[in-house]
């Protein structure tokens, strides 16, 4: 299909629109390209990704019911009779990849998504948001429900930085970072590390800023309410320092793999479509 083509997948109620489509009936695939854009659609809500190339296939599985993805991966315990194309089904889009829900917008290189477990797969200076806080990392795992975040798992270098205005900029790093959601807003983050980092600006009951905090540990919790970071817990071999509000030394503001990256950031659905 050639020209403002568009294909929909009723069965797993995917849309697919695209200046190019090439539909695979044997192989029961689809290669998109020339700005493509895939759109989820779940219980009224829907996801949008944009990327150069958009691929979607069916993985296949052995005798023994084990579902093969990539090559040697594997989901197990799947009974061959419980599977079909919409279980199997799986999508993967190629650079320039930007996301938009929303309860969550992303950008990365590629991108693998699963009907199987609901699994985003961001590969390749991966950045995502929620609200005021980014998340960045070598690799993500974004889980979902119901097309909504549950949690996002970053493997190496991960940081989630919460903006509280246009000075102070909360900050948890680790070498692994874990982020839970409810209802779409982020709830909950652990980062561990040898060391794990925060900077940190609390507030008294009348919710002024009183200074920042500077610490490390093993692990780090970080408690968010109302989409903003209310509270920061610290476990194992604790250190830090806490600066008045008036003698917060310049070059202690940020950690090492701070960038905020909202520039990035798509803003809306129709950005996805230029």
């Amino acid at each position: 299909m050639e020209g403002n083509a568009k294909l929909v997948d009723s069965t797993n109620n995917v849309t697919v629109l695209g200046n190019q489509i090439l539909l695979n009936k044997k192989e029961n695939s689809f290669l998109a390209t020339r700005k493509p854009v895939m759109i989820l659609y779940r219980d009224n809500d829907s996801t949008y990704i944009a990327a150069d190339t958009l691929f979607s296939g069916v993985s296949k599985y052995d005798a023994a019911g084990q579902i093969q993805i990539n090559g040697n991966d594997t989901v197990r315990n799947i009974s061959p009779a419980k599977l079909s194309d919409t279980a199997l089904r799986y999508f993967i889009a190629f650079h320039h990849v930007r996301i938009f829900n929303d309860s969550l917008q992303a950008v990365s290189d590629s991108l693998h998504y699963s009907n199987i477990d609901s699994t985003f797969k961001l590969f390749d200076g991966p950045v995502a948001w929620n609200g005021n806080t980014q998340i960045t990392g070598d690799t993500m795992h974004l889980y979902t429900q119901n097309k909504k975040p549950e949690r996002l798992y970053v493997f190496n270098n991960g940081i989630v930085i919460n903006k509280a205005n246009e000075a102070m900029y909360n900050q948890i790093a680790g070498r692994t970072l874990n982020a839970y959601f409810k209802e779409g807003n982020i709830d909950y983050a652990r980062a561990k590390g040898s060391p794990a980092e925060s900077i940190f600006y609390p507030q008294d009951d009348d919710s002024a800023y009183v200074g920042m905090n500077r610490s490390s540990g093993d692990v780090i919790d970080a408690f968010f309410v109302k989409k903003e970071l209310n509270k920061v817990k610290f476990i194992n071999n604790v250190d830090g320092v806490m600066y008045p509000i008036n003698q917060i030394p310049a070059d202690k503001k940020y950690l090492t793999n701070y960038k905020w990256l909202d520039n990035r950031r798509p803003k809306n659905k129709l950005e996805l479509f230029e």
